[in-house]
């Protein structure tokens, strides 16, 4: 075995291995690389626009503080009082909003360190703010009656706002989802909806026969005129409905049928098809697979705050407690 030499070459002579980095962009440039790299990702374009309103947040927050946007020099101190803390006493933002900034910087961020612009990310550093568990708030039967009963079905709004809030309760998708669905994504052979949910994953949701029913009949409508798109819902101008437009009709729907006592908007439908859902006896693990729920956690949600209702259900259907009058 050869030993090693006791002298030392000199530094010249040694051989040294540098990691090279690419030429930074500019704060612009690295944005267009960003939104570039999400559409190569085949990312909705919700997607997109969501981190454009994120990152356009900060870059107000740093021009209204005086402070350059060069890449060389944001820390994670930058973000965490200059975006973080500026939001919060500057604009009055709610945690919930400034974790959702802070989501996309990492992303954005994260981005840069991987096609080895920036050597470390310092938005990972920056912690998410606690949030208040926000109160799960669903329809009963009652109000759900008094909301199907306003739609005028002899007309084409109403017969589409009907069919609307039926697929919100049998199927439990999101606004964007329903938006968003076209002539293609509904299967009435297989029974069920192809639903392209968050971050362009797709799932599939059955469909049962009396929502199946009500979809036919509103097609055959919609398709008396046929518009030069694919989208499911449309108004009577031919346009694609928009997220907002729903959002408008079931605020008029609401105010019509007096229920004002509780939020009705598509989330709280959601909600309320998990809370009948699993009263009517569903499983947690067909209801996570419905809804597109990445996580347990919103399941979870769901199971502990309807579990209750269930047990009182069981304790007035027991068919032992039933049996005695005593």
């Amino acid at each position: 075995m050869t030993r090693r030499k006791k002298l030392l070459k000199p530094p010249a002579e040694q051989k040294v291995v540098m990691l090279s980095r690419e030429a930074l962009p500019d704060f612009e440039e690295a944005e267009r690389l960003f939104y570039a790299n999400e559409k190569a990702k085949n990312r909705l374009k919700r997607t997109i626009a969501w981190h454009r309103e994120n990152i356009n947040a900060f870059k107000k927050a740093m021009q209204e503080q005086g402070i350059e946007l060069n890449l060389e020099t944001i820390t994670y101190r930058t973000i965490r009082n200059n975006l973080v803390l500026y939001a919060i006493e500057k604009w009055g933002n709610k945690p919930q909003t400034v974790n959702m900034r802070l989501r996309t910087l990492r992303q954005f961020f994260g981005f840069l360190v991987d096609e080895g612009y920036l050597a470390e990310n310092p938005a990972s550093k920056v912690e998410r703010l606690k949030t208040a568990e926000t109160l799960i708030v669903a329809l009963n039967k009652e109000q759900v009656r008094r909301l199907l009963a306003v739609p005028d079905r002899k007309t084409f709004t109403g017969l589409r706002d009907y069919t609307i809030m039926l697929l919100l309760l049998d199927t439990g998708l999101r606004l964007s989802e329903i938006s968003g669905m076209q002539m293609g994504d509904i299967n009435f052979n297989e029974n069920y909806i192809k639903v392209m949910g968050k971050g362009a994953k797709e799932r599939t949701v059955p469909m049962q026969k009396k929502l199946k029913k009500v979809l036919k009949e509103y097609l055959l409508h919609r398709n008396n005129d046929a518009p030069d798109h694919d989208y499911v819902f449309i108004t009577v101008d031919n346009n694609p409905t928009n997220n907002r437009g729903i959002q408008e009709r079931i605020e008029i729907i609401s105010k019509k049928a007096g229920v004002t006592e509780v939020r009705t908007s598509p989330h709280t439908w959601r909600h309320t098809f998990a809370r009948m859902y699993i009263l009517n006896g569903g499983d947690p693990f067909s209801l996570k697979k419905i809804l597109g729920h990445n996580s347990w956690e919103m399941v979870h949600r769901y199971v502990n705050l309807f579990g209750s209702e269930v047990s009182s259900q069981h304790k007035k259907a027991s068919p032992l407690e039933n049996l005695f009058d005593d």
